[in-house]
């Protein structure tokens, strides 16, 4: 099966975003003693990527629900993908999807805000094309004005 994205608000796939929060929730954001202490992802990170009063999306596979993103009202993305599935392009394939998806709502700008140590999130950030401000130490916001340029 060929992962593929959904909507997440369908009553169907309601029962999908407890696991997948368990399993981000297995991670860790610091390794050593302090490990047990500091569960990964932060809790605003789940909070955003599961509220219900946002637009929530994900990436199917046969392992599940692999990857989740959520759009607010205020333009704000947050994005999360399970450990054992990232790096294979799942992060971009669903941002895509949620930049589109602005678009086509006419949002103006969209918003991500990202710890400068997210590589990932950076890099995905300067392929996509979105504007990186420092917001504070270690912290960084993502921007992209809509429409986007359609480039070749």
């Amino acid at each position: 099966m060929h992962p593929y994205i959904v909507a997440i608000d369908h009553p169907s796939l309601m029962s999908l975003v407890g696991p997948f929060v368990a399993d981000l929730r297995q991670e860790s954001r610091r390794f050593g003693r302090v490990d047990a202490a500091n569960p990964k992802p932060f809790p605003s990170l789940v909070r955003k990527v599961t509220d219900p009063s946002r637009t929530r999306f994900g990436i199917m596979s046969e392992h599940g629900l692999i990857a989740m993103a959520s759009l607010a009202r205020d333009g704000e993305i947050s994005m999360a993908v399970t450990a054992a599935h990232r790096g294979a392009g799942h992060g971009t394939k669903l941002l895509v999807h949620v930049i589109e998806t602005a678009e086509r709502a006419h949002f103006g700008r969209i918003f991500m805000t990202s710890s400068r140590r997210s590589r990932p999130i950076s890099q995905l950030g300067d392929r996509l094309g979105w504007t990186a401000v420092d917001v504070t130490p270690g912290r960084l916001d993502l921007i992209l004005d809509l429409p986007r340029r359609r480039s070749a």
